[in-house]
């Protein structure tokens, strides 16, 4: 039997007399914003005002009733999933424990502590800030570039002491639920399945401490009963769990595996895992090209087209479930079949691994170790750390959704700035090349692992050659390449790259008021958290559009150039499959209003990134490659079955008639890509004329790319207006639009939901119908294309141009990022 312990709480800071009422699950920031004492951290510049709070501890303090027939019970413990994350616990007034590692549950006996009657549970925080000043005092570690120096002595997420973007806000409190488990002194252990290939068949191996039966049931519900303590279902004719792009099902078949205990009334206590029966490999094997990094899954190679996912909120006890759903519908939108779980946040918790099994979105995660050097040297520090793997490790294992394990994020890109501090050095690569991996393998002997990310030929060495592993490439953006410098790099699978761009106006609205709208403003400052961030985006902006002094036209012009960079980039890796095996770009979402490398901004709202990538990682899509000479066009399939299409492309003229089209009939493999024409760009007047490509399937267009062979301020675009019409259709908005001439990168905006389309290139005479679910209110829509904009002066170009340079910091960036990495010899 479960006492359930959350809801209200009591606390205050242990500086202060009067307790205020609090929320279990919470932390001190939105218990004190429940309470009045502060404003908003994440409006205004509010974050500034609030960083006293982390210099205090704080009581929490809970009191409950038990009864006779409760204390009965052979066993009481006190269950905690998350407590944040240094502190002390008290019930009636006698210390029953201390916990140190957020991501790790705390059960605790409480038994002979309780009393009938009311009891009264403490707890203490202590401040995550000074809790890291005294262990740094004690054990120096390297300076930290994201925030405070030494937060690589707490186990807690990394990103909670800042990073380039996320806020300061340190929260301290309960993170999850908190319960007494009564029962008999005998109880149901933690459930854990593996799943084995065994020649044409598979077996799936369960244990559970103190399990007396298991049942089987298949994805169609037929169950199997067996009676032995160590459960194994041999399973003939499986049925295949799969990303939902290979397996063309919405949800994935599943196992469920339950374990099942007796108790001594007779009530039977159980315990359930869903697992899917499927091989992942990731094949780093030596080949022409240097040493591949090719996910392989149920013996199909994939190209893995993803995103990175931080924490959805800086609190992350507010997030609920619809959030999460909203954000993987995105995921789901956008054709996304795998992201990546950062390695300076949070484990991902069974309920997001619970639907990233079922919709067939694969996982990679990393352990939490991010951009730093930690002092697995100590040997407490050790010691917390191997409990957390294995913790970790055990639950996570059975989903089939996870795809890899690796060991951190960019800690052997970052080692040349602690050099002098040789110890780190040698632990680093002791624990993520050995002890790490060992341990692992205690708990899960088959999922892939790699050491870091980016990863070498071995330890500090070929990290971020383009002929090994993966890479985190920053030419763009820190090393202010230009957008196509990504069709340098040959890399064997891109983990990490990204372009910044606002927040959608809404958003803006939410933290800013239209006096602080200006990037120049202190609010619009607070909320950049990229060093020269704002100068950056506007310089690359500049590259292709005339700015704008309009905060509308703002956030429509870096959220355009953010996806036309991260789709040409995207299409060049997966032009070249096979050689180039992933595209993850950073990052899929926000934890605070801001902005960032993000596509899905904190509300929800979609950015152009997020639309575009639904066309640009479509398994079936049609990509373009432009050279100095000719236009390739491409048609790259990354279903397990062959297709049938057809592909056209259109010389569109601005105004009038097309001056020329081409359409065929193309058959191709599965996992394939093809070459189906090469136009000479001679066949295009790059001021007037535009290439538009057209993939038909069953005589129904289902996708159309353009291409243009100049920046969009050097065109001659017509300015004219768009017929739009709006009409409810039940519980659908649908707006028709079409224009007499060509519309570039149109977008539609409302406060409702996201559109079935959206920033997209219209044509002379094209309709385009796109969809909406109707929400009450939302029966109106602004269109904007690039002809609507407010130019600015052309000097404020020519600045914005010229004025990143005058940074040394941007100017030591760009040398580092924009450094020519070492080609393959074949010798390595």
């Amino acid at each position: 039997m479960k006492k359930d312990l959350t809801g209200q709480w009591m606390f205050r800071s242990l500086d202060e007399a009067e307790y205020m009422t609090a929320t279990g699950p919470g932390c001190q920031y939105t218990d004190l914003l429940a309470a009045g004492v502060i404003q908003d951290p994440f409006a205004g510049t509010n974050e500034k005002d609030c960083q006293w709070i982390h210099d205090k501890d704080y009581e929490y303090k809970k009191v409950f009733a038990m009864t006779a027939k409760e204390l009965a019970a052979e066993r009481i413990e006190l269950v905690a999933r998350r407590l944040d994350t240094i502190c002390e616990l008290y019930l009636n007034d006698t210390a029953i424990g201390y916990t140190d590692n957020c991501h790790l549950p705390h059960v605790l006996d409480v038994k002979e502590r309780l009393s009938e009657g009311d009891n009264e549970l403490r707890i203490i925080f202590r401040s995550p800030k000074k809790y890291v000043e005294q262990k740094t005092a004690e054990t120096p570690a390297p300076v930290n570039s994201n925030g405070q120096n030494g937060i690589v002595h707490i186990r807690k997420p990394q990103c909670h002491f800042g990073w380039d973007w996320g806020p300061v806000l340190t929260p301290v409190g309960i993170g999850g639920d908190i319960y007494l488990d009564i029962g008999d002194r005998k109880r149901l252990g933690e459930l854990y399945v593996e799943t084995k290939k065994v020649g044409d068949g598979y077996t799936i191996f369960a244990n559970c401490d103190n399990a007396e039966r298991y049942v089987l049931t298949d994805p169609d519900g037929k169950s199997v009963t067996i009676s032995d303590r160590q459960a194994e279902f041999c399973i003939e004719n499986a049925q295949l769990w799969w990303t939902y792009e290979l397996s063309g099902k919405d949800e994935q078949p599943l196992y469920t595996v339950v374990a099942e205990m007796t108790e001594s009334n007779g009530k039977i206590q159980r315990t359930e895992r869903k697992v899917g029966l499927r091989t992942i490999e990731l094949n780093r094997q030596k080949d022409v090209y240097g040493y591949n990094f090719q996910f392989i899954l149920n013996g199909v190679p994939i190209f893995v087209k993803g995103a990175n996912y931080i924490p959805p909120d800086s609190f992350m006890t507010r997030y609920d479930r619809a959030q999460r759903d909203a954000l993987l519908d995105a995921v789901r939108f956008s054709n996304m079949n795998m992201i990546r779980i950062w390695g300076g946040g949070y484990y991902a918790d069974d309920e997001l691994l619970d639907e990233c099994d079922r919709r067939g979105i694969l996982v990679w995660q990393d352990f939490m170790f991010a951009c730093q050097a930690y002092p697995f040297f100590v040997p407490e520090f050790l010691n917390n750390v191997l409990q957390e793997v294995a913790y970790n490790v055990k639950r996570i294992s059975s989903h089939p959704c996870l795809a890899v394990w690796c060991g951190n994020n960019e800690i052997e890109d970052m080692h040349m700035a602690w050099v002098t501090m040789q110890k780190y050095v040698l632990w680093t690569e002791k624990f993520f090349y050995h002890i790490l991996p060992e341990e692992l393998r205690k708990y899960d002997p088959t999922t892939p692992y790699t050491a870091g990310s980016p990863i070498g030929t071995e330890h500090n060495r070929n990290v971020g050659a383009d002929f090994v592993g993966d890479t985190h490439l920053w030419g763009v953006w820190h090393g202010l390449q230009p957008m196509q410098y990504y069709r340098r790099r040959m890399t064997r699978f891109c983990s990490e790259f990204g372009f910044e761009s606002l927040p959608c106006f809404q958003s803006i609205r939410s933290y800013a008021k239209p006096d602080e709208y200006p990037l120049s403003s202190a609010v619009q400052k607070a909320h950049q958290k990229c060093v020269n961030g704002n100068d950056k985006m506007l310089y690359y902006i500049a590259s292709r559009f005339d700015l704008s002094d309009d905060i509308e036209d703002l956030v429509y012009l870096s959220q355009v150039t953010q996806q036309e960079c991260i789709a040409d980039a995207t299409e060049h890796w997966r032009r070249n499959k096979g050689r180039c095996n992933g595209s993850m770009y950073w990052q899929l979402n926000d934890c605070w209003p801001t902005c960032s490398w993000s596509s899905y901004d904190y509300a929800g709202r979609y950015k152009a990134l997020q639309y575009t990538a639904r066309w640009f990682n479509a398994p079936l899509s049609v990509s373009i490659e432009d050279g100095k000479k000719e236009i390739k066009v491409f048609l790259l399939n990354d279903h397990k079955e062959a297709k049938e299409a057809e592909v056209e492309y259109v010389v569109f003229s601005f105004v009038g008639q097309p001056a020329a089209v081409e359409r065929k009939s193309v058959s191709i493999g599965g996992v394939e890509n093809m070459l189906v024409y090469t136009i000479p760009v001679t066949a295009i007047d790059a001021a007037t004329q535009g290439l538009a490509v057209r993939l038909w399937q069953n005589g129904e267009m289902i996708m159309q790319k353009t291409h243009l062979l100049l920046p969009e301020k050097k065109l001659r675009l017509p300015r004219a207006p768009i017929q739009t019409t709006v009409r409810r259709e039940g519980d659908l908005l649908k707006i028709t639009l079409t224009s007499e001439v060509y519309q570039r990168l149109v977008m539609l905006d409302n406060e409702g939901e996201h559109f079935s389309d959206n920033y997209f290139d219209l044509l002379p005479g094209e309709t385009k119908v796109v969809t909406q679910r109707y929400t009450s209110g939302c029966d109106s829509v602004t269109v904007r294309c690039v002809t609507d904009l407010k130019k600015t002066k052309k000097i404020k170009n020519l600045w914005a141009r010229i004025k990143v340079f005058f940074s040394i910091r941007n100017i030591s960036n760009a040398l580092y990022h924009g450094r020519v990495p070492k080609q393959y010899s074949g010798k390595e």
